[in-house]
């Protein structure tokens, strides 16, 4: 039987520098899908990657249990990204059938997010999904398991008032920025690499008084197209960092694979600008900017794990409606659950009922072939012949679907059994569920 699992890592449970190493870019999403699809455990996956988590969610066949398909995705994680199996161990966290699908749920609906209602994460999920079906790795069971979640998220946020007051990351940068400047009356900020969240945080430093944005991004339209929105002077970054010169905030969020802010470098830029204060924001993973650069006189850096105490001081108004988010998700996590199982099951109960059906066909031709019966009474052996069928099944299948609806552990090793006495050409599937 099929396993539903999944194996991740997030801000509540590994730092910064062990999530950067997980991290997928666009280029290696797309080439960790492929090979995912080429694995002869692998039926289907979707890989979620952004900057407070990695995680993988998979159909694995050709196992007996979760526990052997969580291993198996461990050891493709940790082979992936050139990294020991114990290491990934200790920052990774597993889930396995019931236990992945309320997983989902909690993330789309924002509950395991560092900042509790915001609503980012549920278009981080839809673009994961995505793409993941763009390369062709998603399949009917996925399929449905993500589109109930986005139906779970939105469900969240329609009955309860998670996201009223959002407190987001883009708030704490505002917050922190004050505290160093007092004022963000007429500062300069400088984002590199247009990013979502580095344009989502300069609007926000733009409302709160921020005068003047510049947009650095190795793309230049793209640069264009944000600066744009805030009117802003738009550049074409080359790893030039001279655009720091006038900038008092700077917020980066790119891809890159490595610093594109070092120590040295800005600590002579800091020197031509005499040493005006500059408030540093790196929210990309991989970050963008070497963690020594916090040594340079007058700059502060923070990253993305930095600014989590700033959002939980000013979570305690949202906990109340956590409590109710949490208890629609258990509930909608349930009811998919069973669905889930019951269909999982189906196509089990469909070929062994074909099997002995085929069986008896065949022996009811043999005993016409030799018998000289009406029309009359091979209907009457035949009819006999498919209540035989029905009432030796009848008991085994019914106990069967009594397992699964009681959330009895060992029904997959039931079906397991089956298919395997029985030798069953099990075609799973689900697209009634």
């Amino acid at each position: 039987m099929n396993q539903l699992v999944s194996v991740g890592t997030s801000h509540h449970v590994a730092p910064i520098e062990f999530r950067e190493k997980l991290a997928f870019s666009e280029e290696q999403l797309i080439e960790s899908l492929q090979r995912l699809r080429e694995s002869d455990q692998v039926q289907e996956a979707v890989i979620l990657s952004t900057c407070n988590r990695v995680e993988l969610y998979a159909i694995a066949h050709s196992v007996r249990n979760a526990d052997a398909a969580a291993k198996m995705l461990v050891e493709f994680l940790a082979q992936y990204h050139q990294m020991s199996v114990e290491s990934l161990k200790k920052w990774c966290y597993l889930h396995h059938n019931f236990g992945t699908v309320q997983h989902l749920f909690r993330v789309t609906a924002s509950l395991d997010s560092m900042v509790v209602g915001e609503s980012q994460i549920l278009g981080q999920v839809k673009a994961s999904y995505n793409r993941s079906r763009a390369a062709g790795a998603v399949g009917t069971v996925l399929n449905r398991l993500f589109t109930k979640a986005f139906s779970v998220g939105k469900r969240v946020r329609s009955e309860t008032t998670i996201t009223a007051g959002a407190v987001s990351i883009s708030y704490a940068a505002v917050e922190l920025a004050k505290k160093i400047f007092n004022t963000l009356e007429g500062k300069t900020v400088a984002i590199l690499g247009a990013g979502e969240m580095s344009e989502l945080t300069a609007k926000h430093l733009v409302a709160n008084g921020v005068s003047k944005v510049i947009v650095a991004n190795r793309t230049y339209a793209r640069a264009v197209k944000v600066a744009e929105k805030f009117n802003g002077t738009p550049l074409a970054y080359d790893s030039n960092l001279d655009f720091l010169m006038e900038a008092d905030i700077v917020i980066s969020s790119t891809d890159a694979p490595h610093y594109l802010i070092n120590r040295q470098p800005l600590a002579d830029i800091m020197r031509r600008r005499r040493h005006r204060y500059m408030f540093l924001i790196d929210i990309a993973v991989p970050r963008d900017i070497d963690p020594d650069v916090s040594k340079v006189d007058h700059a502060f850096l923070y990253n993305i794990d930095d600014l989590e105490a700033v959002v939980a001081s000013n979570l305690q108004d949202r906990q109340q409606e956590a409590v109710q988010a949490e208890r629609i998700v258990a509930e909608e996590a349930k009811r998919f659950y069973n669905q889930l199982q019951v269909f999982q099951v189906n196509p089990t109960i469909k070929a062994i009922h074909q099997q002995f059906q085929q069986v008896a066909d065949t022996e009811l031709q043999a005993c016409f072939y030799k018998t000289a019966l009406s029309d009359q009474q091979e209907a009457a052996v035949a009819s006999m012949t498919q209540a035989i069928v029905k009432k030796l099944l009848h008991h085994p299948m019914q106990n069967l679907r009594c397992a699964v609806n009681d959330g009895d552990a060992d029904h997959a090793q039931y079906v397991q059994a089956l298919q395997e006495l029985f030798e069953l050409d099990v075609n799973d599937d689900n697209s009634e569920l």
